[in-house]
């Protein structure tokens, strides 16, 4: 694989244990530093290839920090080698977290993800990949053909209470089909951040499912993830102070960028996204496919995926009690 191409030679391979959906190695060679992907077969597309090489190149065009596409001997994005398709990239500088617990890392995060919307604002380019996240009336669509495809007479299992929770209360979250489509990351976890030893901002890594999308499906999951905890954690819980710190280093970022009909939904889609991660989660209980999962404290996709889908129950639960409070903030 490595011999397709132009690296020198390799001193240190590091497999990357976070990611969720890639197998994902950093290699340490002569000539740099490189992050190499095996992609999961939905984003191992042509398409998602030609729109990452756009993306980043743009983003360099802007100063704005990006890794850099590296084509193989060939000139191309994404290497096949027997079944598995491959992607390299340069590897930045910085590290990643996975609970966001400091307001000011939180108020660097709102500013970054701003700055990269206005940025991609600007963005001349039609997208070619029809692999689009966050499309919350299909993600629910999805999980309700899997849960009626459970043979009949065969129980749903343990997650038969999450299974109901999330049909009685993700349709009351889908957002309205007229918000503005804006170029957005797609999935813009903490661990997607990379922050420098002062605990700043310095890029936005993963930017493989970057699409047009309502603006608002991207803060909701954006603040879904950054004010709460682990994925799946039972007692997974939304923090009010973060958020506060995280929307205004947004708002103070975005200036004018944001109409006040988005502004009116932003509260909304926290909870949306959180129920439609958990729809997903739940998805994936039952058809084991997709999701990574961590062998080192479950014994299988499914329980881990049903260990997340309850963590963003418990959220969601937690959300719902301060969303009077979020209200506030996002009005000020």
């Amino acid at each position: 694989m490595l011999r397709q191409y132009e690296v020198g030679r390799i001193r240190r391979i590091k497999l990357v244990t976070d990611g969720l959906v890639h197998k994902t190695y950093e290699l340490d060679t002569t000539t740099g530093q490189y992050i190499l992907q095996r992609l999961h077969p939905v984003l191992a597309s042509q398409a998602t290839g030609q729109d990452f090489f756009a993306v980043t190149r743009f983003l360099a065009e802007q100063n704005f920090p990006t890794p850099k596409a590296v084509l193989s001997k060939k000139g191309k994005m994404l290497v096949r080698e027997g079944k598995d398709v491959w992607r390299m990239q340069t590897k930045l500088a910085g590290k990643t977290i996975h609970v966001l617990k400091d307001a000011r890392m939180a108020r660097a995060c709102g500013e970054i993800y701003a700055r990269f919307h206005r940025v991609m604002d600007g963005f001349p380019y039609a997208f070619k990949s029809t692999k689009i996240l966050h499309e919350t009336e299909k993600v629910y669509a999805s999980f309700e053909d899997v849960v009626s495809k459970v043979a009949p007479g065969f129980s749903l299992g343990e997650a038969a209470i999450e299974v109901e929770f999330v049909r009685r209360e993700l349709p009351k979250y889908f957002l309205p089909s007229t918000l503005p489509m804006r170029v957005i990351h797609g999935d813009p976890k903490i661990s997607n951040i990379l922050f420098d030893s002062q605990g700043q901002a310095k890029a936005i890594i993963d930017l493989d499912t970057c699409n047009r999308r309502p603006l608002l499906v991207e803060l909701g999951d954006a603040f879904r993830s950054w004010c709460g905890g682990a994925e799946d954690d039972p007692r997974n819980t939304f923090s009010l102070p973060i958020f506060r710190a995280a929307w205004a280093g947004y708002k103070k970022g975005a200036g004018d960028m944001m109409t006040k009909r988005e502004l009116q939904y932003v509260p909304k889609a926290i909870g949306t996204i959180t129920l439609e991660l958990a729809a997903r989660f739940l998805t994936d209980y039952f058809d084991d496919n997709y999701f990574g999962w961590d062998s080192s404290r479950y014994p299988s996709r499914r329980a881990h995926n049903l260990a997340r889908a309850r963590g963003q129950i418990a959220e969601f639960l937690d959300y719902q009690k301060k969303l009077p409070a979020i209200k506030k903030i996002v009005e000020r």
